[in-house]
């Protein structure tokens, strides 16, 4: 398995543990993005089930159970108070040795979403994803 956080020095072997993920992941081209209290957070890949974000900003471990707001840019797409929680939490280093930056990166699955926002979020991956992972 590739490195949990784009960008990390910290490589996550995962050979041994059973894929639990229901629904393939796609990476997430720029322009996607995730807010928790107004705070931004890099879409790195999405599923229906879930996606892994990042950000530079963020210096704490969020809540278990929190809502998000989805952005992307280029299709002036915004979807509000969707239900999710934390699945894993990686804190690294950027790859550079110049930078001093840490990396938070979170492993987040969706909550109960109503019918509306599982049709948005399928909207959402047809014109964000790139490559499935």
């Amino acid at each position: 398995m590739a490195d949990f956080c784009r960008g990390s020095a910290e490589m996550i072997c995962m050979a041994n543990e059973n894929e639990r993920r229901r629904n393939p992941r796609f990476q997430v081209g720029d322009g996607a993005f995730a807010f928790i209290n107004n705070i931004p957070f890099s879409i790195l890949n999405v599923s229906q089930g879930g996606m892994k974000i990042q950000s530079v900003l963020f210096d704490e471990v969020p809540p278990d159970r929190m809502t998000l707001d989805i952005f992307l840019r280029n299709e002036n797409f915004y979807l509000q108070d969707i239900p999710v929680h934390l699945v894993r939490f990686r804190k690294n280093y950027a790859r550079t040795p110049f930078s001093s930056a840490q990396l938070r990166c979170f492993g987040i699955q969706f909550g109960e979403l109503t019918e509306q926002q599982k049709t948005r979020i399928d909207y959402f991956i047809s014109q964000a994803a790139s490559i499935p992972t």
